[in-house]
């Protein structure tokens, strides 16, 4: 009685937690309203955002090479001295005041391709800095999934040793009553007591695994765990039915899929974006061997005068100048043969890591249909696992109602059926995530 007395005051501690956090209205996050929120706080999707628009600011810089540079300079200044004659004799004082502006603009007209290269390497790494970001968010999408899922398994488990707690404490009271009156031994009671004993541990246990997978989601997406939260989505199906399973025979076919996921894989494209910088950085380098030809033009006004204001004939001295220059280099000290070898060294490493990045896809999009293969199979096992123990559960449950059947047995059934539902619950959702992850490796996850 004591066991039961203590195991009743637990379910109303958890009944009273409960109650007590509805007395503040949770907060429904549901898996479209995750994803957006972390998309919006996670810190590598701000970071990704953050280095597009310094590379997008690296393209403007890089086209404001085809444009003139402008400078407007003005300069006021004054002297005021005085002279005297070998015997001391001072002369008069002398004072000069000057005034001067001038607009200048200079523009290159050819240095070797460099500025053109220079172009076509910013625009370049902003692509794969844009692509880089959306290959993030997509990170980010697959493991707010993940985590939603995982929120969604614990919960369900959770339930499951709610259920068997509440089971298996009715099934004492009547173990008990019948060995007071008799019609059963106190051994049946403590093995009763015992599974009842077992399944408050799993309760704990349970639900620390569903308190820990709530505040992993929370933390990630990066709200605040100290809030409320119910977390659920109706549109998550619990069972694996035909409409959440992928079309098999679309699978079969590998190079199909590898090539699809070469069009679709954002960091592939990234890593060919900065393959294509890298070739224009080797341009860019080899331009130090080439002539440069520059323009530039200027037009002044200045003013010097001995008297009070300086002012008076500051249009009288007027002056235009222009020029066209061009410079060949002859010798840097190695330091163009140093770029260019560095430029080739940097195109290099990129090939190499474009074609490492191919590979990695493939692997990892054989790994993701090994896992959903696996997944699928595993799922279809524990369903008929669970059909089973469900029956031999009814059988044995019946065998006991009549007096054939020892509690022994009883038990035995009751946590095989419950190891069946907790096996078939995480098939499924270990179903969902490698489903989630498949698309993640095929680059189509939205």
């Amino acid at each position: 009685m004591c066991k039961l007395f203590i195991t009743t005051m637990l379910l109303f501690a958890v009944g009273a937690v409960a109650s007590a956090q509805s007395a503040t209205p949770p907060k429904l996050l549901t898996m479209s309203r995750a994803i957006e929120i972390a998309l919006e706080q996670n810190p590598a999707v701000r970071q990704a955002q953050n280095n597009l628009e310094r590379e997008q600011a690296s393209v403007l810089s890089a086209f404001g090479n085809f444009l003139p540079n402008v400078n407007l300079n003005s300069q006021w200044g004054g002297s005021q001295g005085e002279s005297f004659l070998p015997n001391g004799q001072k002369l008069p004082s002398t004072s000069v005041r000057s005034l001067s502006s001038s607009l200048s603009a200079s523009m290159t007209i050819f240095d070797g391709f460099s500025n053109t290269s220079t172009l076509r390497q910013a625009t370049s790494n902003a692509v794969a800095s844009e692509y880089t970001l959306a290959r993030t968010r997509q990170s980010v999408i697959y493991q707010t999934r993940r985590l939603f899922y995982e929120v969604l398994r614990t919960r369900r488990l959770l339930e499951v040793a709610e259920a068997s707690l509440k089971y298996n404490l009715q099934q004492l009271e009547r173990v008990q009553e019948t060995a007071r009156l008799g019609s059963a031994s106190l051994v049946n009671v403590y093995q009763q007591q015992s599974q009842v004993g077992q399944d408050e541990v799993r309760l704990v246990q349970a639900q620390n695994d569903y308190d820990n997978a709530r505040a992993n989601l929370i933390a990630y997406i990066g709200l605040d765990v100290t809030e409320t939260y119910t977390i659920e989505d109706s549109t998550i199906p619990s069972e694996l039915g035909a409409e959440a399973k992928l079309d098999k025979e679309q699978m079969q076919d590998f190079r199909a899929l590898v090539e699809r996921a070469l069009a679709s894989r954002l960091d592939y494209q990234s890593s060919k974006e900065q393959y294509y910088a890298a070739q224009s950085g080797v341009t860019i380098a080899r331009s130090g061997y080439l002539p440069r030809l520059s323009a530039s033009t200027s037009y002044g006004l200045s003013g010097n005068n001995r008297v009070i204001s300086e002012f008076d004939d500051f249009k009288n001295t007027r002056n235009f100048s222009w020029n066209l220059s061009l410079s060949f280099p002859l010798f840097s000290g190695f330091r163009t043969n140093q770029a260019e070898q560095a430029a080739l060294v940097a195109k290099k490493n990129s090939e190499v890591n474009l074609q490492d990045t191919e590979r990695r896809i493939q692997v990892e999009l054989r790994s993701a249909l090994l896992q959903l293969d696996f997944a699928e199979k595993n799922y279809e096992a524990a369903l008929k696992s669970l059909q089973y123990q469900e029956q031999n559960l009814k059988v044995n449950q019946e065998k006991y109602n009549v007096g054939s059947g020892t509690l022994l047995d009883l038990l035995f059934a009751q946590n095989n059926y419950n190891s069946a539902l907790t096996s078939k619950i995480n098939a499924v959702y270990q179903y969902l995530s490698a489903k989630s992850n498949l698309e993640l490796a095929l680059g189509i996850i939205q």
